[in-house]
């Protein structure tokens, strides 16, 4: 994580093309430091001279400044800052603020000047924030390094996005409505620091509760990737996503599904609109943990609660299951049209006739939130009920959310409940929006957290075969793989493929064929389809090259005859590969699906699924997701498909159906992480009831290497050891999967052996710290385990300090193993580890007492210091 105080807390700012000019960018910035009141020296920089600008002491240049400069905002026309910046290294200026763009009136930085003026700043040792920036904003440090008409008010949710004209558009929206910020700042066409960058810097205050994003260009999808999750595990993190350019991936139509699964990978509430940023980030901070994304309509009317049921379906949010307890039945109306939820009561329902069912319903086990409706009546008080139910939600464990309908009657009601910072909404509209934003956020906390199964891939893949594939391709300059090397390549993976014959001449085909393959299918393999989504906008009005239902050898010579004439008035500069032969396998009760990878230019990789065949709206039905994928994702990814609906319907085994689909996409997700030169493939696959799933057809393009969004799991640092007792023992990345044994291997300790690891007394591990502890980022921190069949038996968890060029290590070994030299095999394994980063330091802090600890340590050459009763062991590689 880079060191980005000097930007957020200097303790001296130098404002270079500062003048009293009223077209003045480095005036307007002198002018908020003044008004903001910034505590410390700040210095005008103007080659005019002035004694002073604003008040502030002015001079020519950086090098007339005595003290030292922490940050440097730098205002002064595109062609002079190269310059500016080679004068910032001769002073020893760490950190520049580039504000030229916007007000300057001067042309956008084109990414040829960006890369020049990064180029020079890296050479100086200078980092970056701009150009085109509107500047940084700390309300608690009283600092406005920004040409901002307003100024923030004090808060403690922190604002980054790229544009500088939505980012004073939105300080100015917010100042209206009595929002405030910890840190507001735009980053512009960020030449150096990204959002990933300040993200990470923000995530490490404590004072930021949540953090806000705008987001234009993504450059580095698997860094931002990483610095959200992690941000996502202690803060409420929102974001809002625009492009400049429509550029889709291959066989994919909507960019919107990408972003939903990006932000969903990285525990990010994704909102659409200003507006929806702010309400979203309220709805959070007020809210009570949802444990089931499900909602129970509360109401003393029948239509309100209808109307909120209705458009709770009609944006696939999810009802509570209806109530088995038989008082709430008894105690509510129109049970039979509602099916117990909404559940209605009488008009004339009080405050504890609410509170008295909500208790009852709340003993319902898979119960998610609560939505009470109230509408105002004669015969029931909307100030008592709401009095009433305050009492009980403020003590309530689940998410309750209120709506007092009307107007003139029900203004008391409402401000109780704001004044009490509870959840309150006009309308039952807003209410239910409300609710799936919190179900949307916690399905991301839930994808960001989640335990992955380890059923998925049952065989181990032959890579070697799938590497030969792509390099003959290679070889021969193709950009695709024929038709006999896409079926390799799948079978590599452990997909089945339908019976098939291949040859470039056909009257050898046909000599090859035996009665199996009747009523055949007859293909022409050509250059042109031989790509993946090779097809426009309607892929079920393409010509597929093909005839299929052919009797005999006679009809395959007409249909021959038939292809031969089509391709050549369709296609015709399109080269002839061969022929292809199946037999017919489609049956009344056949499902067809579309699955394979594409690639995005921004997020890399992508599975893609949904259902297939040539009636299908197969562009329409994909839904997409990030690699690497594990069997929980995966299978989320199948459910959100109208295909999923399909197979629920007419399979006669869905488990197993289920299961050999989730199979498929994690074996193409594993494809494309062990080739990453692999553009594009797509799978034509039929399911049957009677027998497995089969692949019809299929296609295979390549491309330069592609990197994922998601760091996948380092197989390459897998390794086999032999311990002194003999035993054969690996030592390997830890894995999502892991969790359930990891939580065993805590359990082998006593309290005393967890007390000298995590330096307090403790026994139990919830699923959500296993799960951190389990799932990590391997661009960030890494895990080695020891595995003795299955069974963990010693950890070495390591950190690394990318500004101090140092790793921090805790080790635990299993008392059954200890003494076998699991421990030295870990830590030596961690010395290569850290000379791969080119880690300079290994440190670790050691409570005085753990004996085997410091034993271990001075065995290795770890020098010794004690600092505030902890014992800290350094050695430098």
């Amino acid at each position: 994580m880079p060191d980005l105080s000097s930007f957020f807390s200097p303790k001296s700012i130098a404002v270079i093309g500062a003048s009293e000019r009223d077209s003045s960018m480095g005036g307007l910035v002198l002018q908020n430091l003044k008004s903001s009141s910034f505590e410390h020296d700040v210095f005008a920089v103007n080659l005019k001279g002035y004694p002073s600008v604003f008040g502030y002491p002015c001079v020519r240049y950086l090098r007339e400044i005595s003290a030292p400069v922490d940050l440097a905002v730098i205002c002064v026309p595109p062609e002079v800052i190269p310059r500016v910046l080679r004068q910032m290294g001769r002073h020893g200026i760490k950190a520049a603020l580039i504000l030229t763009g916007g007000l300057a009136r001067q042309l956008n930085f084109s990414p040829a000047n960006n890369l020049k003026i990064a180029k020079i700043a890296k050479d100086e040792g200078i980092r970056l924030m701009g150009p085109n920036c509107l500047g940084i904003l700390v309300p608690e440090h009283h600092m406005n390094a920004s040409y901002t008409h307003i100024d923030a008010l004090p808060g403690s949710s922190a604002y980054v996005g790229h544009s500088a004209a939505l980012g004073g558009a939105l300080l100015d929206w917010a100042g209206a409505r009595g929002i405030g910020f910890s840190h507001f700042l735009t980053l512009g066409a960020s030449a150096d620091i990204r959002i990933s960058d300040v993200v990470d810097y923000l995530a490490s205050d404590r004072r930021v509760k949540a953090i806000l994003i705008h987001l234009e260009q993504i450059r580095d999808a698997n860094r931002l990737l990483t610095a959200l999750r992690a941000a996502s595990r202690s803060k409420k993190v929102l974001a809002i996503r625009t492009h400049s350019k429509d550029a889709l991936p291959n066989g994919v139509t909507d960019v919107g599904k990408i972003d939903s699964e990006f932000f969903s990978r990285a525990g990010v509430l994704q909102v659409d609109t200003i507006d929806g940023l702010f309400s979203g980030l309220e709805i959070l901070s007020r809210s009570k943990p949802l444990y089931y994304r499900n909602l129970a309509i509360v109401s003393n009317g029948l239509g309100t609660a209808m109307l909120a049921r209705q458009y709770l379906l009609a944006n696939n949010g999810d009802l509570a299951p209806a109530p088995k307890s038989e008082r709430l039945k008894q105690d509510s109306w129109y049970s039979s049209e509602t099916r117990g939820n909404p559940a209605i009561l009488p008009p004339q329902a009080s405050g504890e006739d609410y509170v008295s069912f909500m208790k009852e319903l709340e003993k319902e086990p898979s119960l998610g939130a609560m939505l009470v409706i109230h509408s105002p009546n004669r015969r029931s008080n909307s100030s008592e009920v709401a009095q009433a139910l305050l009492k009980y939600i403020k003590r309530s464990r689940r998410l309750v959310l209120t709506c007092f309908l009307g107007g003139l009657t029900t203004q008391d009601a409402r401000k109780s409940f704001d004044g009490s910072g509870l959840l309150n909404f006009d309308s039952p509209t807003d209410a239910v929006n409300a609710f799936l934003t919190l179900a949307q956020h916690t399905a991301a906390q839930e994808a960001l957290r989640e335990t992955p199964t380890t059923d998925a891939l049952d065989f181990i893949p032959d890579r070697a075969q799938a590497k030969r594939v792509i390099y003959q391709a290679r070889q021969e300059r193709r950009s695709y793989l024929t038709w006999p090397e896409s079926r390799y390549l799948l079978r590599a993976y452990g997909f089945k493929l339908v019976d098939s014959t291949f040859d470039t001449d056909f009257d050898r085909l046909l000599n090859r064929l035996t009665p199996r393959y009747f009523p055949a299918a007859l293909r022409i393999v050509h250059e042109t389809y031989s790509y993946p989504f090779a097809y426009q906008s309607i892929p079920a009005a393409r010509w597929r090259g093909a005839k299929i239902e052919l009797p005999d050898v006679a009809a395959l010579n007409v249909a021959h005859e038939e292809l031969l004439a089509e391709k050549k008035h369709r296609l015709p500069d399109s080269k002839i590969l061969g022929w292809a032969v199946q037999p017919m396998r489609r049956k009344v009760d056949a499902l067809q699906f579309s699955l394979g990878i594409t690639r995005d230019e921004t997020y890399g990789p992508l599975i893609f699924f949904g259902e297939g065949g040539s009636h299908a709206d197969m562009l329409a039905d994909r839904q997409v997701a990030l690699v690497p994928l594990n069997s929980s994702l995966a299978k989320q990814l199948i459910q959100k498909t109208h295909g999923y609906a399909v197979l629920l319907e007419r399979s006669n085994d869905l488990d197993n159906d289920l299961k050999i689909l989730i199979q498929y996409c994690v074996a193409l997700s594993q494809m494309v992480i062990d080739n990453p030169r692999l553009a594009g493939v797509e799978v034509n696959l039929l399911l049957q009831n009677d027998d497995i799933p089969i692949v019809l057809g299929a296609a295979a393009s390549l491309g330069e290497k592609v990197r994922p969004a998601l760091n996948p799991y380092p197989a390459e640092l897998e390794e086999h050891v032999t311990l002194k007792n003999g035993a054969d023992v690996l030592i390997r990345p830890i894995m999502g999967e892991d969790e359930p044994e990891l939580k065993a291997f805590f359990a082998r300790f006593d309290s005393e052996a967890l007390r000298l690891r995590f330096f307090y007394s403790r026994l139990k591990f919830e699923h959500l710290e296993l799960a951190y502890m389990s799932q990590i980022d391997y661009r960030r921190e890494m895990v080695f385990v020891a595995m003795d069949q299955g069974q963990m038996i010693g950890e070495m968890r390591l950190w690394w300090d990318i500004n101090r060029n140092e790793i921090e290590f805790a080790i635990m070994v299993a008392p059954v193993a200890q003494g076998t030299g699991v421990a030295s095999l870990l830590m030596e394994k961690t010395f290569r580890y850290a000379k791969s980063l080119h880690v300079r330091t290994i440190i670790a802090d050691v409570l005085p007492e753990n004996t085997a600890m410091l034993g271990l340590a001075e065995r290795f050459g770890f020098e010794k210091m004690m600092e505030d009763d902890i014992m800290k062991v350094v050695k430098h590689l």
